[in-house]
């Protein structure tokens, strides 16, 4: 559909669009994020246990690898974001999605060559790091290409859907699997998934695309003399190139935006809050150790639990819309917030003789509230920024809410070591309640009722 503009040109016009799960290009970035997140939960299920029980890490060099993974965060962030407004999102995806099937490979080879070991943990957890920031930094920007922005809730939610059932099926997989084959080798699944999914990506087709596509038909009508009366030429002023921008003033404009934002600041700082908790930060050093050792659990056992305790994640992707609706966004957002802390605490409660149920019921409370609480932030993100942004918000999100997490991953393995595995995870419980204060304080994220519908709609 074209729509002429004030000065005589042509574009195309944004058509009415059909739902997500209809449309081609959602379809294959939705089954690229299925495929690679069924993977990454396998791997993030198996090293933990490769660690303790090939290696017999300690919670403190647990926390060191799982830091690894995460402190790319801190240091590359912000410049990716400010990159990635200026390439191609979908091929980064790809070449990151390329480059981490190549750096798991190399924990199989270690285990074949007998060269297996805590420091090289860290080294392929830091390089497959590196390309997760540049691939979710990218993911989350290429949404709002792909789908409309009054699609975007719906797109999130159904890929927060995809990361639930992942998460739902992976450990009890990845605990399956670790019945039949080495650790290491279950590695390669993952390998394969990221191939996969830069299968996949490659198909994905952005309204830019389209655009693309319109000019080129139109300059071929141009040049065969099919274009308007007056020969006038439609082709739009070219902007300037982006290398004309300075890093660093693209990179603070990014930072600015977020942190002054009215919207955007507390829903940062919470997740910072939340995430040094999280599985991505204390929890991950604390919960495989305080399965097995203190719960006497297998692997088998603990993978079966986890699978079943994340069906809250489902239940939380399906019921996230009614629960916007009923209670407003504000609320929604500040209660599942909370959630995750009071499912550590749960969990800190176990006894061997009724671990696996503590396991899934604490698992099922975390996974309900960590489902709601996302789909309900990225979109908010998402909603408040403009395109041109995107990606330098995600990127300065990202710097805040991860950069927590190599620090929590470190100091949930330093207090598990000096203080015990329990005494950990209550400490670790009480932070995460505290990470729905910064929402409970800002007027402009409690008072929400419903999604914005633009970034002129709010602040």
């Amino acid at each position: 559909m074209l729509e002429t503009r004030q000065d005589g040109t042509t574009r195309t016009a944004e058509a009415p669009r059909s739902p997500v799960w209809r449309q081609r290009s959602f379809l294959a970035l939705w089954s690229a994020h299925t495929v690679s997140q069924f993977g990454t939960q396998i791997t993030l299920f198996v090293i933990p246990v490769l660690a303790l029980t090939t290696l017999s890490a300690t919670p403190g060099q647990l926390g060191l690898v799982s830091a690894a993974e995460t402190v790319p965060f801190l240091l590359i962030g912000l410049p990716a974001g400010a990159l990635l407004d200026r390439w191609d999102r979908r091929r980064v995806m790809v070449v990151a999605d390329l480059g981490r099937a190549v750096a798991i490979c190399v924990l199989p080879l270690g285990y074949a060559l007998d060269t297996l070991s805590v420091p090289l943990l860290c080294a392929v957890a830091f390089v497959t790091g590196v390309f997760t920031v540049f691939f979710d930094i990218a993911d989350q920007a290429l949404l709002p290409s792909v789908v409309s922005r009054a699609q975007t809730a719906d797109g999130n939610s159904r890929l927060e859907f995809s990361r639930s059932t992942a998460e739902l099926a992976g450990p009890s997989l990845g605990g399956l699997l670790l019945q039949l084959l080495a650790a290491p080798l279950i590695l390669l699944a993952d390998a394969v998934s990221y191939l996969l999914s830069a299968l996949l990506l490659r198909s994905v087709r952005t309204r830019h695309d389209d655009d693309q596509d319109h000019d080129q038909d139109h300059d071929q009508d141009r040049k065969h003399g099919r274009g308007d009366d007056h020969g006038h030429d439609h082709t739009e002023p070219r902007a300037a190139p982006e290398s004309e921008s300075r890093m660093r003033t693209r990179i603070a404009e990014g930072l600015r935006f977020v942190l002054t934002h009215r919207t955007l600041r507390p829903l940062a700082l919470a997740t910072a809050i939340g995430n040094l908790a999280s599985l991505g930060g204390a929890l991950s050093a604390l919960l495989t150790a305080y399965a097995v050792h203190d719960l006497r659990l297998s692997p088998g056992a603990l993978g079966l639990a986890l699978s079943l305790g994340n069906a809250g994640a489902l239940l939380g992707a399906v019921a996230t819309g009614r629960l916007i609706r009923r209670f407003g966004l504000g609320p929604v957002l500040i209660g599942a917030k909370s959630l995750p802390g009071l499912a550590v605490l749960v969990l800190a409660t176990a006894a061997p003789g009724r671990a696996s149920a503590t396991v899934v019921f604490a698992t099922g409370i975390l996974a309900c509230g960590v489902t709601v609480y996302n789909i309900g932030q990225v979109s908010l993100r998402q909603a408040v920024t403009p395109t041109a942004l995107q990606a330098r918000m995600n990127a300065s999100v990202r710097f805040v809410i991860w950069g927590t997490l190599p620090l929590g991953a470190l100091a949930g393995g330093l207090l598990g070591s000096w203080l015990g595995l329990r005494p950990a995870l209550w400490l670790v419980g009480a932070t995460g309640l505290l990470s729905c204060l910064p929402l409970l304080l800002a007027r402009e994220v409690r008072a929400l009722r419903a999604m914005p519908t633009g970034p002129e709609s709010v602040d």
